[in-house]
């Protein structure tokens, strides 16, 4: 799904400038070799990018059924 429609920049491009290292919206862009233009999508970039940088929890231990 596209986030900047300015820039064409799609949600995935943004989860990989923060697995990449981008640790906000601005150094974001600059991982995706894009300007911010209008702002209207710093909202869910900033969304995604810290879902992106945020520990997975661990999953829980199965238990065996006796």
């Amino acid at each position: 799904m596209y986030v900047c429609i300015c820039n064409a920049l799609k949600c995935s491009q943004f989860r990989e400038a923060a697995q990449g290292g981008a640790q906000d919206v601005t150094s974001a862009f600059k991982a995706c070799g894009a300007k911010p233009r209008c702002g209207r999508c710093f909202e869910e970039a900033a969304s995604l990018i810290e879902q992106s940088l945020a520990p997975m929890e661990p999953m829980p231990h199965a238990i065996a059924a006796e």
